[in-house]
């Protein structure tokens, strides 16, 4: 029995170049149960949205993209040296 998600696509025009972002909604299920959910994604005004069939490999590398899309950069060093020198500017300026 093969299974199908729910994606979402996000065309983005940035420098002179088209950028495309894919983001899976929902878990792999069967056809009926991922056309309902995409019929709710697309009732709620969520543009671009897609039931796709699920292939493992395509499926874990989508996954391991939006893992990595979501999670923070920690702060360096470097950033906290801006971070100063900005503070102190705007006290600076602030103090005049």
């Amino acid at each position: 029995m093969s299974k199908y998600y729910v994606s979402k696509t996000e065309v983005t025009y940035t420098e002179g170049r088209l950028d495309c972002i894919e983001t899976i909604l929902t878990k792999p299920s069967d056809k009926k149960a991922a056309h309902e959910g995409a019929r709710r994604f697309r009732a709620l005004g969520n543009p671009n949205i897609h039931v796709c069939k699920h292939v493992k490999k395509r499926y874990n590398k989508l996954l391991r993209e939006q893992n990595k899309r979501r999670k923070e950069n920690p702060l360096t060093v470097a950033d906290i040296a801006q971070m100063t020198k900005q503070a102190e500017e705007l006290e600076t300026v602030g103090g005049e």
